[in-house]
């Protein structure tokens, strides 16, 4: 099989061509090869679990990143992007973010000291008119117990919007105008729907669906999945509402608001 002329590869896949100049460890070759397999699926995954070997799993989080084989995209993408989160939104601050690869869209306005994880190339995407408050932190990955890691995406939707300190995990997709709340927390695989409604301190566990056009309730953690056009609240959250969208898309009859009895009345006609 010929090899590509290097233009060609540079053109036709910068980032494998860039990565292929940095210290590549075993664990992020394999996180790599999981990227590049999962993209020629019909429905790519969001997010990827695998374990460290024992002797890896021991050390704590900041030596395994080392680990990993991933210290100069560390080093270098965690600069620009910290120069960039202490700009405001103007074309320096867009470009720096390129520049560490982040999938930025137009219009898109970040607030100063937003926190990106730099791990992976091209694994955060904001998308068109989405907006980010201040001191929010996106981390796609993280060291949980017994080795593990979770790796994945991050999606923001369209003119989404994400309140100040939230935190959102690996492997997370909002949905177009969804809105969360100041100091929101989002735990890793967890899905937004489009219009959905997160209220300020609450936490969404790990893997679970909030639906379309649903709404939780300020401080509530949720547990289960939770379905469109439904509002829960509470610590575990509970549904207190159900067809929350629907029942405010009912609009009242204009000669109903001037006479209330007018049914009645045609009735006895």
């Amino acid at each position: 099989m010929k090899n590509k002329y290097w233009l060609e590869e540079l053109l036709s896949n910068p980032r494998d061509f860039i990565d292929q100049f940095y210290h590549q460890g075993k664990y992020y070759q394999k996180v790599r090869q999981w990227d590049k397999n999962n993209r020629k699926r019909k429905n790519p995954r969001s997010y990827y679990v695998f374990t460290l070997h024992a002797e890896d799993s021991s050390k704590n989080a900041t030596f395994s990143t080392y680990e990993l084989g991933i210290k100069e995209h560390i080093i270098s993408r965690g600069y620009l992007l910290k120069i960039a989160s202490l700009l405001p939104m103007n074309s320096l601050k867009y470009n720096l973010m390129r520049l560490a690869g982040i999938q930025i869209d137009e219009n898109v306005f970040i607030a100063p000291e937003v926190t990106l994880d730099p791990m992976v190339r091209g694994w955060t995407r904001f998308c068109k008119g989405s907006s980010i408050g201040w001191g929010v932190k996106c981390f796609n990955h993280l060291f949980e117990e017994n080795g593990k890691v979770i790796v994945g995406y991050i999606d923001i939707g369209e003119d989404a919007s994400i309140g100040g300190f939230a935190s959102i995990g690996p492997g997370a997709k909002i949905g177009k105008k969804a809105n969360l709340g100041a100091e929101v927390k989002i735990a890793p695989g967890v899905i937004i729907g489009d219009s959905a409604k997160i209220g300020a301190g609450s936490i969404i566990c790990p893997f679970v669906t909030i639906g379309e056009g649903a709404e939780v309730a300020i401080g509530s953690i949720v547990t289960e999945t939770v379905k469109s056009n439904t509002k829960v609240q509470g610590n575990p959250a509970k549904i207190i509402s159900e067809n929350i969208n629907t029942e405010k898309n009912k609009k009242p009859r204009l000669d109903l608001i001037i006479n209330p009895n007018i049914d009645k009345e045609n009735q006895a006609l």
